[in-house]
C-alpha cells in the first residue's frame, strides 16, 4: 500500500471515532436533555409485551452470561497473541476494555438526568454498561486475532452483542437510548484507540461493503421509523413503529461498528512455524 494510503488509516479511523461520539452527545441531548426524548425512551419500555413474560425475563438474565463469556473468550484470544509473541494488540484490548467499563460506569454516575416528569424509573443509566462492555470484549476478541479467528466468529460475536443489547431493552433493565449509547461509546473508543495504534484499515470487500451499507439503511430505517412514531409521519401503530425503530437502530449501530475492525496485522516473524501457513480471510 502507498505511504499516503498508510496515512489515511489513521485519519479515517480518527473521523469514525468523531462521528459516534457525536452520535453519543446527540443521543445524550435529546433523549435524556428533552421532555420529548425522555418520553419516547420510556416508551420503549413498553414495546413488544409479548416478548416480556416471565419466563422471557429469565431468558434475558443471561446477558450477564454472555457479556462474561464475551470477556472470557476476549482474555484466551489475548492469551494467546501473547503466546505468540503479538503484544500491541493485547495491550489496546485491555485499553478498550478498561476505558469502555470505566467510562460506561462514571457516565451514569456523573452525567445528570433533568426532571420532566415521571417517564419510568428517574435515575440515570446511560448508556448501558452491558452493551458497552459486551461489544468492547468482541472487538477486543477480534483485535487479537485467536487462531480459531473466522466469519463464523464475527456473526456470532455480533449477534451476542445484539443479544445483550436488546435483553437489556426488554428486561427493562435500560431504555432504548441506554444500549444505543452503549455501542456508540464503544464505537469512538475502538475507533479512536485505532487511529492511536495506526491499525490497518479493513479491506474494501464485497463483504465488507455489504455490511456497512447494510448498517447504515437500517439507522435510516429506524429513524424513519422513530419519527413515524412520534407522529410526524403518517399514521399506524405507535408502539410497532417504536419496536421496529428499536431493533434496527440497535442492530445497524451494532453492525456498523463491527463492520470497520479487522484483526491487528500481524509481521510473519511473530508467527510461530505451525501458525505461520495459516490461512486468513482478507475479506474478513
Amino acid at each position: 500500500m502507498s505511504d499516503a494510503g498508510a496515512a489515511n488509516r489513521p485519519r479515517r479511523f480518527a473521523i469514525l471515532a468523531c462521528w459516534y461520539a457525536a452520535g453519543f452527545v446527540a443521543l445524550y441531548a435529546t433523549a435524556i436533555g428533552t421532555s420529548l426524548g425522555q418520553l419516547i425512551d420510556a416508551g420503549s419500555l413498553g414495546v413488544m409485551s409479548w416478548l416480556r413474560s416471565d419466563a422471557w425475563l429469565a431468558f434475558y438474565d443471561g446477558r450477564d452470561v454472555v457479556l462474561y463469556g464475551v470477556l472470557g473468550a476476549a482474555v484466551v484470544a489475548a492469551i494467546g497473541a501473547v503466546v505468540d509473541r503479538r503484544i500491541p494488540p493485547v495491550v489496546y484490548a485491555a485499553l478498550l476494555v478498561g476505558l469502555t467499563a470505566f467510562a460506561s460506569i462514571l457516565m451514569k454516575e456523573l452525567l445528570p438526568r433533568p426532571y420532566f416528569g415521571d417517564f419510568a424509573y428517574a435515575h440515570n443509566t446511560f448508556p448501558s454498561g452491558h452493551t458497552a462492555i459486551t461489544l468492547a470484549a468482541a472487538i477486543a476478541t477480534i483485535w487479537c486475532r485467536p487462531r480459531w479467528m473466522s466469519r463464523v466468529l464475527v456473526l456470532v460475536l455480533g449477534a451476542l452483542v445484539s443479544f445483550v443489547a436488546l435483553a437489556s431493552v426488554l428486561s427493562f433493565a435500560h431504555r432504548a437510548s441506554d444500549s444505543v449509547g452503549g455501542v456508540l461509546l464503544t464505537g469512538a473508543l475502538s475507533c479512536g484507540l485505532a487511529a492511536v495504534a495506526r491499525a490497518t484499515a479493513p479491506p474494501p470487500s464485497r463483504a465488507r461493503r455489504v455490511t456497512a451499507v447494510s448498517a447504515l439503511v437500517a439507522m435510516g430505517v429506524a429513524a424513519v421509523y422513530l419519527v413515524a412514531a412520534v407522529g410526524l409521519l403518517g399514521d399506524g401503530d405507535r408502539t410497532t413503529q417504536l419496536a421496529v425503530a428499536l431493533i434496527l437502530g440497535t442492530l445497524g449501530a451494532v453492525v456498523s461498528v463491527f463492520a470497520v475492525h479487522r484483526p491487528f496485522p500481524v509481521r510473519v516473524e511473530d508467527v510461530q512455524p505451525l501458525n505461520r501457513n495459516d490461512a486468513y480471510d482478507e475479506g474478513l
